[in-house]
């Protein structure tokens, strides 16, 4: 695989990983929480990003017919 697209599709696998996390805490661990007042733009912010690296990896995956 040409590394200039392994390379991008290795930055929005970590992006999805870092979105699902982030959602996830603020889902079930309401202790990690913290002082984020406007939990709704947080979990806005995060689906917004999780779509866009989905997108994003289908998009090269189709395009480029990427295995995985």
């Amino acid at each position: 695989m040409n590394q200039l697209i392994k390379a991008a599709i290795d930055h929005y696998q970590a992006q999805r990983t870092e979105a699902l996390a982030t959602l996830d805490i603020l889902f079930n661990d309401a202790t990690a929480i913290g002082e984020h007042t406007d939990l709704l733009t947080e979990v806005k912010k995060w689906t917004e990003s999780l779509a866009e690296a989905e997108d994003c990896l289908s998009t090269l995956k189709k395009n480029f017919k990427v295995n995985g």
